[in-house]
């Protein structure tokens, strides 16, 4: 590759992280809060536990797929939105929490 190209990929890579916005959500309660939020492609969400017990994040949308794993108490966990859609995320300890992502 290039010295140009290589330049352009970086500085839009610099650009787009630049840009990106953190959205914290707290886990309190047993629920997510917000329970919806509406992102950009490339922001991250920030899982913050406020309970005193644990916690877990995951959703099975194919494009933005993950799962933060069991999170303990007072800590946070982050993930990127990686594509454009609709998708939901579930507790899988409290099956009742549940947060509604738009991803622009």
């Amino acid at each position: 590759m290039n010295t140009l190209l290589k330049t352009l990929l970086l500085s839009l890579t610099l650009a787009l992280s630049a840009n990106a916005a953190d959205h914290i959500i707290d886990q309190k309660g047993k629920t997510f809060v917000p329970s919806s939020i509406t992102v950009k492609v490339g922001d991250t969400i920030t899982f913050k536990n406020s309970d005193a017990f644990a916690h877990n994040a995951y959703t099975d949308d194919e494009a933005n797929e993950f799962d933060t794993g069991m999170q303990s108490s007072s800590t946070n966990k982050t993930v990127t939105v990686k594509e454009a859609g609709t998708f939901s995320i579930e507790c899988a300890i409290h099956p009742n929490m549940l947060l509604e992502v738009t991803a622009e």
